[in-house]
């Protein structure tokens, strides 16, 4: 049984949980929940004094630090969860290292820029224990499917790749704070999810333009165009674009047909005999092989995989370097010098 320490109580951390309309597990606190054999939550963490009492409320009968130095050094956690803001990763991240913890869940983006993440890899490079970074789109089934799709490419050789993360702006009131807390706007936020995913689908690509739109200190709407590297495949992305909704999506297109996954969407088309025209093909849709799906997680994911980086002692999926690299790219989109 580890002993786990979570660190944040914030949405991510603990609040989702108690969304009813989320599936379940949806926070790191029900991630540490689904394993009731191998993990045991042995404390929280946050600084906001409140969420101790939103934990008794819920009957939640874990001890409630305020202090994460103070709790580590008490609970002595195999395990220590960081999902506090982005901020604050860097200090816990080296202080855990440095202080007995065998195996590390670590929030996204993992830092703020590249120069705290670079920090956090030299220091990690001292210890090499386990370190999973909660992209967790990467343990959905549909994206899994959608990897083994394109390279055995079901639909054809990839042609191009359109992929989008659409919400609202953040007001200005409080862009001040974020750019602080944060490190950014949606792209770093929420757009790391998107670059993490194509990561995992395509290993690498070379950015060739960007068009950023700004409001105040924060980017509103982000436009970038990349091609696969070694390969004549362009990604075309959009993150922000002030829309009164949430969407993420990831179309793909090959020379036969074009699949696209994204928040509650997963369509298959192929081409077939055009009923419209003669000599031509039309994409038709097609039903979605569901009986391919895996097992699908969400924040259990990352507590499968420091499991089992922890008995097979080697690194995990979805691990530091693959956090390391989504930041780099997201860096090389805002550092792109674009002529508006």
């Amino acid at each position: 049984m580890y002993r786990v320490l979570l660190i944040g109580g914030g949405n991510a951390g603990l609040l989702y949980e108690f969304d009813p309309k989320r599936k379940k597990p949806a926070s790191h606190y029900g991630g540490i929940k689904a394993f009731p054999g191998e993990l045991h939550l042995s404390a929280v963490c946050d600084i906001d004094k409140d969420k101790g009492q939103f934990l008794k409320e819920k009957k939640v009968n874990v001890p409630y630090y305020v202090d994460y130095k103070k709790a580590i050094r008490e609970i002595k956690p195999d395990i220590i969860t960081i999902a506090s803001w982005t901020k604050t990763h860097k200090d816990i991240f080296i202080y855990a290292l440095e202080n007995g913890v065998k195996g590390i869940v670590l929030e996204k983006p993992i830092a703020r820029n590249s120069e705290e993440g670079k920090e956090m890899v030299s220091k990690w490079e001292e210890y090499k224990i386990p370190v999973v970074v909660n992209h967790e789109r990467r343990w959905d089934a549909k994206y899994i499917l959608a990897k083994q799709i394109i390279e055995r490419e079901e639909i054809g050789e990839i042609k191009a790749i359109y992929g989008r993360v659409l919400l609202g702006s953040i007001p200005r009131a409080y862009q001040k704070l974020m750019l602080e807390l944060e490190g950014g706007g949606p792209l770093i936020h929420d757009g790391t999810h998107l670059i993490d995913l194509l990561l995992y689908f395509f290993e690498d690509f070379e950015i060739k333009d960007v068009y950023m739109e700004k409001e105040g200190l924060l980017e509103t709407r982000v436009i970038a165009l990349f091609f696969v590297k070694n390969r004549n495949i362009p990604i075309f992305i959009e993150i922000g674009g002030e829309r009164e909704y949430f969407h993420f999506s990831i179309e793909i297109e090959g020379r036969k047909g074009k699949l696209i996954v994204g928040n509650g969407i997963k369509e298959l088309y192929m081409a077939e005999e055009s009923t419209l025209y003669s000599g031509f093909n039309d994409l038709k849709k097609v039903k979605f092989p569901l009986e391919r799906l895996g097992n699908n997680m969400t924040f259990d994911g990352p507590y499968f995989e420091i499991l089992k980086a922890l008995k097979e002692k080697k690194q995990p999926f979805s691990n530091l370097m693959d956090g390391y690299k989504a930041l780099r790219k997201i860096e090389e989109i805002y550092s792109f010098d674009f002529k508006k």
